[in-house]
């Protein structure tokens, strides 16, 4: 399997690998609800009530959102696209690429019902900004999957040859990478790489 990056930390080096058998994150389950519809792309629709459909064709995400506020006392929020060569998703405010007003759109809504939110927490309803951060964090998990952005990581530290200079070994370069750690379904290349770096400083470290 050929590497996305290989990255030199102080105590090794971290090789990035796709995972390809990550499975969606929206089959594991989670409190917010996604209704995303995005023209030749096969997105979640977790619509609850049955009617947001329907209520799209007659007035857009906006009567749907209405909905959900009003009679399922939801927390709603939008869910930008960014479509330039692959599919991006953000939840929440319209800023950036997700603003650009020719490639990009609203690719539908987030929502959660407060009572599933309280369930969740144990019967305490945390409140508003929670649950934007909730579904917001669960937007932008789903959209690392769908870009293929969940990888794997391989933590090696460079282990001399113990005969050192005077090695008469075939194709010796003087020593070989050894694996300390290895770690799948990760979710975004940069936590990859802080994880790796992280393993390897702490098996470096005395104990």
């Amino acid at each position: 399997m050929r590497e996305i990056e290989i990255v030199a930390v102080p105590a090794g080096r971290v090789r990035v690998l796709p995972d390809d058998a990550s499975p969606s994150p929206r089959e594991q389950g989670g409190v917010g609800h996604l209704v995303l519809d995005v023209d030749r792309y096969d997105l979640p629709w977790e619509d609850h009530t049955g009617r947001l459909r329907q209520l799209c064709e007659r007035g857009g995400w906006r009567l749907a959102t209405r909905y959900l506020t009003v009679f399922c006392d939801a927390v709603v929020l939008p869910v930008w696209g960014y479509t330039y060569g692959e599919l991006a998703l953000r939840a929440g405010t319209r800023s950036g690429c997700f603003a650009d007003p020719w490639d990009s759109e609203q690719a539908g809504l987030a929502y959660l019902l407060r009572n599933e939110l309280a369930a969740a927490c144990g019967g305490s309803y945390p409140g508003d900004d929670h649950a934007h951060a909730r579904l917001r964090g669960e937007v932008e998990t789903y959209d690392l999957w769908s870009r293929g952005q969940v990888v794997g990581y391989i933590a090696e530290r460079w282990e001399p040859c113990p005969t050192g200079t005077s090695c008469t070994h075939t194709r010796c370069s003087g020593g070989d990478w050894t694996e300390i750690k290895s770690c799948w379904g990760v979710y975004g290349i940069s936590e990859a790489i802080t994880c790796g770096r992280t393993t390897l400083a702490e098996a470096r470290a005395p104990r």
